[in-house]
């Protein structure tokens, strides 16, 4: 899905959780020999040119060494699923080794690797992203110096976001000191990325691939054109995790975006798939919503079947789109992301009525 940046609250603060006012830090220093990362988080020009190993030095000195509010699952598993921040990010660390699936913005991204050197304890990084959208994407350029992986229709629209990106890079706000200091070297930055500090470097294909991260296989599918023609699934069979990026919105309206290659009637498809690499007690971790079972995959399907049979509806009464824009109906009622109801039901409209 498409946000912009984490925006500010009601209060006119940053919403970015897990960030503690420096006055409740006492004045000490933190040893940066687990960061291992600075040596190439962004390449020639970028943050490292800027002091970045002072700004995490000062920057993560705050309780465990993080910046973020991480939801620890056990096994070396790490969630981050805040609706204020963008897509969901997933750390999974296991021998050595770390896995990060889709980086938010570009001010998150870098605080992402940060807490990713911190909670993994410097292992080797590898990054995954789910789909091209750029609130998950938006913090690639972090991870410039480490393996990544999307879908190969991904990366050719991840390159064509690089002004979007430099803009947020630029407008990067942090609430409190600690990620204000980051957002000022992210700022000073942002104006010397090129595309390929963005574009991951292994193209998977429609067969998807398994990843080794430590003694945890990952498996990666790809299950057709849904939410978007480049969606990726992630599995990781020991743990029974899946993480299905944006094919599941839990309890929001779902993200449509026609120029993304979105496909309702594929959408369905490929969540009955993912629900088929499910047992009762997976957890699954959504695009957008809070963590929960295969019953969040199948309320999904529901979603989608049920807003594809009122439009239709719609469509043989001879409503005009438009006005088919201006229905709700019951099984919308509770869900949040209001604002894009009106465009899901105008997608379904056109892929139903060929338009």
């Amino acid at each position: 899905m498409v946000f912009a940046p984490a925006g500010p609250g009601s209060d006119g603060r940053l919403r970015v959780p897990g960030v503690m006012a420096f006055a409740r830090m006492e004045d000490r220093s933190m040893t940066m020999d687990r960061r291992a990362f600075l040596g190439g988080m962004v390449s020639a020009g970028g943050m490292l040119a800027l002091g970045v190993d002072r700004v995490f030095a000062s920057a993560l000195a705050l309780g465990d060494g993080t910046l973020l509010d991480w939801n620890e699952r056990g096994s070396g598993v790490f969630v981050m699923a805040d609706l204020s921040t963008g897509g969901n990010s997933l750390m999974l660390v296991s021998e050595g080794q770390a896995l990060v699936v889709d980086t938010k913005s570009p001010l998150l991204g870098a605080a992402i690797r940060g807490d990713t050197e911190v909670l993994s304890d410097g292992a080797g990084v590898t990054l995954l992203n789910t789909h091209h959208h750029g609130d998950h994407t938006g913090g690639n350029e972090a991870f410039a110096d480490v393996p990544s992986y999307a879908h190969a229709r991904a990366l050719p629209r991840i390159e064509a976001q690089i002004e979007r990106f430099k803009s947020a890079g630029r407008n990067a706000k942090g609430s409190g000191p600690a990620m204000e200091v980051l957002a000022k070297s992210v700022r000073s930055a942002a104006g010397s990325w090129t595309a390929e500090m963005f574009v991951p470097d292994h193209a998977i294909n429609d067969e998807g691939t398994t990843l080794e991260i430590g003694e945890r296989s990952v498996e990666i599918s790809h299950f057709g054109a849904g939410h978007t023609d480049n969606d990726l699934v992630v599995r990781v069979p020991s743990l029974n995790l899946v993480h299905t990026g944006d094919l599941v919105f839990n309890g929001l309206h779902a993200y449509y975006d026609p120029e993304a290659g979105v496909s309702a009637r594929g959408w369905i498809g490929s969540l009955e798939r993912v629900l088929a690499l499910c047992d009762e007690d997976t957890v699954v971790i959504p695009g957008h919503g809070m963590v929960g079972d295969r019953s969040i995959i199948s309320a999904a399907i529901g979603y989608h079947t049920a807003l594809i049979e009122a439009v239709q509806k719609e469509i043989d009464a001879g409503a005009a789109k438009e006005n088919a824009q201006e229905k709700s109906w019951a099984f919308m009622e509770g869900l949040e992301f209001e604002s894009i109801r009106a465009r899901a039901i105008g997608a379904v409209y056109d892929e139903l009525s060929g338009g």
